[in-house]
């Protein structure tokens, strides 16, 4: 074996300041620093500063200066150190950089009390695992490497660290994930509510759905009389992307700084309206929210979900249909019509007005609701183009076509029609002639451009209304991200216990994102930061030492947050400690 030592320069030495006595008993001063040799804890001497009482007669106080000096670093940066490391030149090719990148996150879980719920729900129960351990590899890997339990386990190794987490412990771990959800999701809303600052009286709600690689929607569970006794999770229904897969529903709720507050699961054959009013009445008794205001778009905007919301005491910022002959209320077509009370910019390219109206929610109620609409010239010009493409479209289809297209769609493509002779009582298939409603083209036609929000906060102003509402496209981010960046679907787990601690798994990763993205001011794409956490990467060189990496981005990120890393060879010692403390310890007020 061929082994060559190289040599190092490293100019940051972590030390401190001791006296020794020699033979003759008088005392001197040196600087030293510490490091573990195999199992072994050793001392080596980098400075002598001479006899004590030669210091101390020249400057009284002199030894507690140098100590300070050394606790402060000031004396390290003047030491200059070369260490031998031996490198074997036939050894073969192998990847032994690991991702330390992960440590940054983990002060942000220390914050959150992540371990410290985990530790209480799991209270006079005895493990032979670390659930937190497998709570943050599975959250650390959804960011760093997405993918499925299999996969987060097998490359445990990338990550720095002591890991060493096996298959069965991770899946008995993943029960007590489903357990600890709702303590989990409590503790991390009133940590986030104590440092960044959360109100979580306006919330932003919508619905996705996730789809699963199997083809079998779940079974009901029926008890003995044959009555639902627990509903399946995978179920086929509307699904986002277009998915012949079983799928299952998820509300979100988001805060004001883009961070979400709380998720739920539902059936993949819920719609979405029905998701809202369970979900809601769930977070205001889990967080303790007296009143709250929801902010969503016009799917959850039905007479059912308002009276609930009014009947609770709570108050909603919907948008609100207006187009068409059917469905959308007269009172407000008829207000958007009327040429008085618009207000327009000095471009005349957008224009509002408001007005308050009485809604009636049926069963005798009638509630006071502010109405805002406001008009867009970019807006008028997009909806005319894709309304005469399709008008374009709809003339280039021949009847039969056309017939296909509105009436034979799922169950429908089973059914046929005929035309009867009374007298011979011969079938003919009947080929109906289906035109293009032009009065209804252009009644819509008067609504181009024009959008409406509906609320019960008769005080809030147009342009808190305009800005409250224009929010909520963060809660769409944050599905994108979801399904890009971290990959929560396809799912692959299929116990249920199992589907939450999933989802859960996958929502604490989404809430660190979003919090390092409120810390650097909302002006980093989550797509960066996490392209920068993987670039954090370290080798071991040998003799306690490490050789740390990172991009660009990532030393913007530590210079931004103020967290001091800056050395290229740190101690082993030192990387163990990156990280800590620069948000459990910072004053976020």
């Amino acid at each position: 074996m061929l082994v060559v030592y190289g040599c190092l320069w490293y100019n940051y030495i972590m030390a401190y300041i001791i006296k020794r006595k020699n033979r003759e008993g008088k005392e001197y001063v040196y600087l030293v620093e510490g490091y573990r040799d195999k199992d072994k804890v050793r001392q080596r001497t980098l400075k002598s500063y001479g006899q004590l009482e030669v210091l101390e007669r020249n400057e009284p106080g002199a030894f507690e200066r140098l100590r300070r000096q050394a606790k402060e670093g000031l004396l390290s940066e003047k030491i200059e150190k070369v260490i031998n490391i031996p490198f074997q030149l036939d050894s073969p090719i192998s990847n032994s950089l690991k991702n330390y990148g992960w440590m940054f996150l983990d002060d942000l879980l220390r914050l959150l009390k992540v371990e410290e719920t985990l530790r209480v729900g799991c209270q006079g129960r005895r493990f032979k695992f670390d659930p937190t351990k497998i709570l943050k590899l599975l959250v650390y890997q959804r960011i760093l490497d997405p993918g499925s339990k299999t996969k987060a386990r097998m490359n445990q190794d990338e990550l720095f660290g002591d890991w060493k987490i096996s298959s069965n412990d991770m899946d008995r771990a993943l029960d007590v994930f489903a357990m600890c959800k709702d303590e989990l999701l409590l503790t991390m809303h009133q940590q986030i509510t104590q440092t960044i600052g959360r109100t979580a009286t306006l919330v932003y709600y919508d619905v996705t759905n996730y789809y699963y690689e199997t083809d079998l929607d779940d079974p009901d569970v029926l008890d003995e009389d044959g009555e639902i006794q627990e509903v399946g999770m995978r179920k086929r229904g509307p699904s986002k992307e277009r998915r012949p897969n079983p799928i299952v529903q998820m509300g979100l709720f988001m805060d004001q700084n883009s961070i979400p507050i709380s998720y739920e699961l539902f059936p993949g054959n819920h719609t979405n309206p029905i998701t809202y009013l369970p979900s809601a009445e769930r977070v205001k008794k889990q967080f303790g929210i007296e009143r709250l205001v929801s902010v969503a778009d016009k799917a959850m905007n039905s007479k059912k979900n308002v009276l609930a919301i009014y009947e609770r005491g709570d108050g909603w910022l919907f948008s609100q249909k207006h187009r068409g002959k059917r469905g959308a209320p007269k009172d407000i077509q008829e207000f958007i019509l009327k040429p008085e009370g618009w207000e327009y910019n000095n471009r005349q390219t957008f224009a509002k007005k408001s007005t308050i109206r009485e809604r009636n929610l049926g069963n005798g109620v009638v509630v006071k609701e502010k109405v805002l609409v406001t008009w867009s010239e970019a807006y008028a010009k997009r909806e005319k183009i894709r309304r005469d493409g399709a008008l374009a479209y709809a003339a280039s289809l021949r009847d039969p076509e056309r017939y296909r297209m509105t009436c034979k769609k799922g169950g429908k493509k089973y059914l046929e029609q005929y035309v009867v002779d009374k007298q011979t009582g011969e079938r003919q298939v009947l080929h109906p002639f289906i035109g293009i409603d032009y009065e209804l083209v252009d009644f819509d036609a008067q609504f181009d451009g024009i959008n409406v929000l509906v609320t019960s906060e008769l005080k809030m102003s147009d342009e808190e209304m305009m800005a409250n509402y224009r929010q909520l496209y963060k809660i769409e981010e944050c599905f994108r991200i979801t399904k890009t960046e971290l990959k929560t679907r396809p799912v692959y787990v299929t116990e249920k216990n199992h589907i939450e601690a999933h989802f859960l798994t996958c929502f604490i990763a989404l809430v660190l994102l979003r919090i390092v993205q409120y810390l650097l001011d909302g002006e980093w794409s989550v797509s960066r930061i996490v392209d920068s956490l993987k670039s954090a990467l370290t080798d071991e060189l040998g003799q306690g030492y490490m050789k740390v990496y990172g991009n660009e981005d990532w030393l913007k990120i530590l210079e931004k947050l103020k967290i001091d890393w800056k050395q290229q060879i740190v101690k082993l010692e030192k990387l163990k400690q990156f990280g800590r403390g620069w948000c459990t310890t910072k004053d976020w007020r």
